[in-house]
C-alpha cells in the first residue's frame, strides 16, 4: 500500500518539486498550499500529470486550518505515514533593522507552523506507533551568520525542536528527521531577492569553487533516502558549503573562527 505524505510549501520551489517527485515514485502526497489561486493554478496541472498528487489549502500559521487538514487526510486515506516541514520564507538585513512583528511573523511561519502541524499529527502516529517527520532547517539554523539573525534563530529553533521529539518519540516508532540543505541555485536567479550585502561566493573565487551550491534535486534525492530509510539519522547536511562550514565552527578555536568569519564579512 502506497505511503500518504503531507508536505507544506507547495507552491513552488523545493517543495513543489518534491511532491511531484514524490507522487510520480507512487506516494500518496498532500501538498500542503497557502494562496487559493495557486491551488487553482497547479490543479489543472498536477490532475492528469500526478493522479495521486492533491492540493490542499493550508496556512501553517492557522491553528484551525492545521487541524483541519490533518483530519481530512487521516479520514481520506485512513493515515498519514510522512510529515514534511518545509514551508517557510526567509528575511535578511541588519538584525536591529527589523520590527518586533517581523521575528514574531518569521517565528510563526518557519518554526510554531511545523510545531502546529507535528502537534496535530502525533496522536496519530503514536496510535500506529509509525511515522516520519522531516523538518527542512538550514545550515542558517547550524551557524548564524551577519544579516541572517531572524531567519537562522527561526531555523535554530525548528533544529531544537526536531532534536527533543527525536528523543521523545522513539519509542513509538516514530522517526525525526532535520534536513540541513546548504545555499540552493535558483532555477531563476533573476527573479529571486538581492541580499543587502556581497555574498561570500562573489568576493573570494576559492570559496566559489570549494563550496558550490547544490541543486534543488540533490535536497529531494536525499529526502527520499530519508523516507526509505529504516533507521533515518537524526540531520542530514547536504552541500561542501554546509559540510566544510559547520565542520569547521565546530573544531576550530573560537577566535580563529570569529577571525575567518568577520574577514569574509569585511572585505
Amino acid at each position: 500500500m502506497p505511503q500518504v505524505v503531507l508536505i507544506t510549501g507547495c507552491s513552488s520551489g523545493l517543495g513543489k518539486l518534491t511532491a511531484e517527485t514524490l507522487a510520480n515514485q507512487g506516494y500518496i502526497v498532500y501538498a500542503g498550499i497557502r494562496k487559493p489561486e495557486d491551488i487553482k493554478d497547479l490543479k489543472s496541472v498536477w490532475k492528469t500529470k500526478y493522479p495521486t498528487l492533491y492540493p490542499a489549502k493550508l496556512d501553517i500559521t492557522s491553528d484551525g486550518d492545521c487541524k483541519r487538514v490533518i483530519k481530512k487526510i487521516i479520514t481520506d486515506q485512513g493515515c498519514i505515514d510522512v510529515l514534511i516541514n518545509n514551508a517557510g520564507y526567509t528575511i535578511v538585513g541588519p538584525t536591529d533593522g527589523f520590527a518586533t512583528k517581523a521575528y514574531l511573523d518569521i517565528l510563526n511561519t518557519n518554526t510554531v507552523g511545523a510545531f502546529r502541524l507535528i502537534r496535530e499529527v502525533l496522536p496519530h502516529m503514536r496510535s500506529k506507533r509509525s511515522g516520519r517527520i522531516i523538518n527542512i532547517t538550514s545550515l542558517n539554523g547550524l551557524l548564524a551568520l551577519p544579516n541572517f539573525g531572524l531567519y537562522s534563530s527561526s531555523k535554530f529553533a525548528l533544529e531544537a525542536l526536531g532534536q527533543s521529539l527525536r528523543y521523545e518519540l522513539n519509542t513509538y516508532g516514530i522517526w525525526v528527521t532535520n534536513i540541513e540543505p546548504g545555499a540552493i541555485a535558483k532555477k531563476d536567479p533573476a527573479g529571486g531577492k538581492r541580499l543587502p550585502h556581497t555574498p561570500a561566493r562573489e568576493k573570494f573565487w576559492i570559496i566559489k569553487k570549494l563550496m558550490p551550491m547544490i541543486t534543488q534535486e540533490e535536497v529531494v534525492k536525499r529526502i527520499e533516502g530519508v523516507i526509505v530509510n529504516p533507521t533515518p539519522p537524526a540531520r542530514v547536511i547536504i552541500g561542501r558549503d554546509a559540510q566544510i562550514t559547520t565542520f569547521l565552527q565546530r573544531f576550530l578555536p573560537q577566535r580563529i573562527w570569529d577571525f575567518l568569519l568577520c574577514l569574509v564579512w569585511n572585505k
